[in-house]
């Protein structure tokens, strides 16, 4: 991409104007409030719809005195002549020339179409351009000031992987329901205990052989009138069980209309918990934030003050680059400076009412997570009494079926009540004990039947989260995989391309740089000894950041060309020198676009296109 002419209609401080651009270096040169980082930020809001100053409003961008402003670009790419038009009312068009007249490619309003017709036409993507193509103003500075959290994200973003990043926290947060899933079912394993070997079930056979022997035996020697009456207290005494099991089963509904309408209150639960799953990591996010915030405005407190101080301690000249102190300037930076802060502060408040609110949201989702697991042992007593009372309901139904036989249905009360009168009371007594022996085992063997069942119902459940969780590790771990190789197909050759310039620019010693595990050039090794970038000198780190986003920008993609807003800006004669002469290595190759008031850089510049700026313009 060749930039020809940046096209301006109530932008800034222009009210119409253009300017002409040619290959190889353009030095946009005048004073201080001359226009000079309005057309750097006007080829910026053009390709990407953001000001080159973080968040700040487009809206700010426009003519104070005007509705709207609007900032173009005429260029060529891959041999065809376009010419990009964006408003700061967020209206973009595009036009291609076919022969002598313009023709519209594109006109919308809506942002994310424009981003991918920018970036699917021309490669055009916004942190990209920010962090390879252009230079302003105290970027060095913030860039150096980001958290590693921060850092990392800017790196997933350019690679390309951040919807990896997305897709693997979505695995990590199923992963870490699936975990707490298998908690429970565990637990719920260890209080099943049960005799896995059926010690019951001959002493039933052998007891109900000898009732049934016992029971002839009695019917010869008292009638059958008196074995009746025995039916019928056996029969009794199973309605009872029945009674106690549905007065246990309605507490266990209690507050509920119905067996469904509980289960449909679990399912609302479960619910409402899957879809508050992701509430740790936005609050971590939030946290996260918060702590970037609080070191951002402590870093603009620092600036704050260390310009008032200037201010009041009356020098003419400034003691790091004794340039002349220019107090008006500096009041106004510090102004800027002062309004970022309380948007900052702002900022921080509403984060911190945010953090406040999902702190609440997760306390919430702990109440409902205690509320489920109340649910559910519920469910679990009615389906275990549900049970119950069906197994004793067969036995009664055996028993009507047996009286039903005998014709006695009529006389039950009238047999139970002769039955005391009835000799042989040795082997009734005996009859009693052996029924009793009878409940007590079949209680037994139901209950170890119904423990086993749950038992093998859980360890299906469990095989089935071990599976998940199986399949989950290996997606992690898949992803992990193929971001790293992304990283290191791209990182590596831009770190040789980082040395490269390093190199040829002669800054240090022996230097190397780890772009991946320091997540973009937080600290350096010079001769052997690690080094971070906060302790090297201003021009150093000026130096340092520039053949940083040359590399960045041959390995990424450069869209043609560098826009750098006052390179020299606290250099020293000698270093001012090294920077003319990394511009014109670095126009060899591109289209380079520099911004300056320093006659020096006029000088050594010579031959540029110049684009002279004055503050009446």
């Amino acid at each position: 991409m060749l930039l020809e002419r940046i096209r301006l209609r109530t932008f800034g401080c222009f009210q119409e104007q253009d300017f002409d651009l040619h290959d190889g270096i353009n030095l946009i040169f005048g004073p201080n409030f001359s226009g000079k980082s309005t057309l750097v930020n006007a080829i910026f809001f053009t390709l990407t719809g953001k000001p080159i100053v973080p968040r700040v409003d487009a809206s700010a961008m426009k003519n104070p005195k005007a509705y709207s402003g609007t900032a173009g670009l005429q260029f060529t790419a891959a041999g065809e002549s376009y010419q990009l038009y964006r408003a700061t009312g967020k209206r973009v068009q595009l036009r291609s020339k076919k022969g002598d007249v313009w023709q519209v490619l594109f006109d919308d309003k809506r942002i994310r179409a424009t981003e991918l017709m920018l970036q699917e036409r021309f490669g055009i993507m916004h942190e990209q351009l920010a962090l390879t193509t252009f230079l302003r103003e105290g970027e060095i500075f913030e860039f150096l000031a980001r958290q590693s959290a921060t850092r990392r994200d800017i790196l997933h973003t350019l690679l390309g992987i951040d919807k990896l990043i997305e897709v693997r926290q979505q695995f990590i947060d199923t992963r870490r329901i699936a975990k707490r899933e298998q908690g429970r079912i565990r637990a719920h394993q260890n209080s099943l205990r049960y005799n896995a070997q059926n010690v019951n079930e001959a002493e039933i056979k052998r007891i109900e052989a000898k009732l049934k022997d016992l029971e002839t035996a009695y019917g010869a020697e008292t009638s059958d009138s008196a074995l009746v009456a025995e039916w019928v207290q056996h029969k009794d005494r199973l309605q009872k069980q029945v009674s106690t099991l549905t007065r246990q089963q309605s507490e266990s509904l209690s507050g509920f209309d119905d067996v469904a309408h509980l289960r449909q209150m679990i399912m609302t639960i479960e619910k409402a918990i899957q879809e508050a799953s992701g509430l740790e990591t936005k609050r971590e996010q939030l946290i996260q934030q918060i702590g970037r915030l609080e070191s951002e405005i402590e870093a603009l407190t620092t600036v704050c003050n260390t310009l008032r101080t200037l201010l009041e301690s009356g020098e003419q000249h400034c003691p790091t680059c004794y340039q002349e102190v220019e107090r008006e300037v500096i009041q106004r930076i510090v102004d800027e400076k002062q309004e970022e802060k309380s948007q900052r502060s702002a900022e921080l408040e509403k984060q911190k009412q945010s953090l406040e609110t999902e702190t609440k949201n997760l306390e919430s989702r702990h109440e409902l997570e205690q509320r489920l697991q109340t649910l559910q042992t519920r469910l679990t007593q009615y389906k275990q009494c549900t049970q119950d009372i069906d197994k004793i309901q067969m036995e009664l139904n055996a028993l009507s079926s047996r009286l039903s036989e005998t014709g006695a249905q009529q006389n039950e009360q009238t047999l139970s009540d002769t039955v005391t009168t009835v000799d042989k009371q040795q082997l009734k007594s005996q009859i009693d004990t052996e029924r009793k022996k009878l409940d007590k085992l079949k209680q037994e063997e139901a209950v170890r039947l119904d423990r086993l069942g749950a038992l093998q119902r859980a360890n299906r459940d469990a095989a089935k989260i071990e599976k998940t969780l199986l399949s989950l590790e290996l997606a992690c771990t898949g992803i992990d995989k193929t971001i790293e190789s992304l990283q290191q197909q791209i990182l590596k050759p831009a770190e040789d391309e980082l040395h490269h310039w390093i190199d040829k620019m002669q800054l240090f010693g022996e230097t190397r740089v780890d772009l991946q595990r320091e997540h973009l050039l937080p600290s350096l090794s010079i001769d052997g000894a690690d080094r971070s970038l906060m302790l090297l000198s201003g021009s150093e780190k000026m130096f340092l950041y520039l053949c940083f986003k040359v590399a960045l920008a041959r390995v990424l993609g450069n869209p043609g060309f560098f826009v750098l807003d006052d390179p020299t800006l606290h250099l020293d004669g000698e270093r001012k020198t090294l920077m003319v002469d990394f511009i014109r290595q670095l126009a060899e190759e591109h289209q380079v676009v520099v911004t300056s008031y320093d006659e020096d850089v006029r000088v050594g510049l010579e031959g540029a296109h110049l684009i002279e700026m004055t503050r009446e313009a």
